[in-house]
């Protein structure tokens, strides 16, 4: 936690994904990480770090992500937006969103794939 909160204290945006995956672990016990962790979901510039953080934060403290699992259903990380698929709430929006991942030509086959299992399933 000290090294994360340092990462933060000083605007060091580069790197926690790896403190992130650690802490995940250690499941709700390391529940003191998740508000800085939600910062560094929010403020990172590092788009490849971004599912680390959610990974983390539903391994430690998973309400109120369905607004971050929305959210990575547009994120330029295939990585994010098959976490958006897994796990983004079954309302309208999402729905439209997994047919557009499903039926786009440039998109990664997992994700597509991915979106359609979803979609087929009944949206959750």
């Amino acid at each position: 936690m000290r090294e994360l909160a340092a990462h933060e204290e000083a605007r060091q945006w580069c790197g926690p994904d790896r403190l992130a995956a650690g802490l995940a672990r250690f499941g709700p016990a390391a529940a003191e990480a998740a508000p800085a962790l939600r910062r560094f979901w929010l403020c990172t510039p590092h788009s490849y770090e971004r599912p680390a953080y959610l990974k983390a934060l539903a391994a430690i403290d998973p309400a109120g992500l369905d607004r971050a699992y929305t959210e990575s259903l547009w994120d330029c990380e295939s990585n994010a937006r098959l976490l958006g698929i897994a796990s983004a709430p079954d309302v309208p929006r999402v729905r439209q969103r997994l047919a557009r991942l499903r039926d786009d030509p440039m998109e990664e086959p997992e994700v597509r794939a991915a979106a359609g299992e979803r979609l087929a399933a009944g949206g959750r």
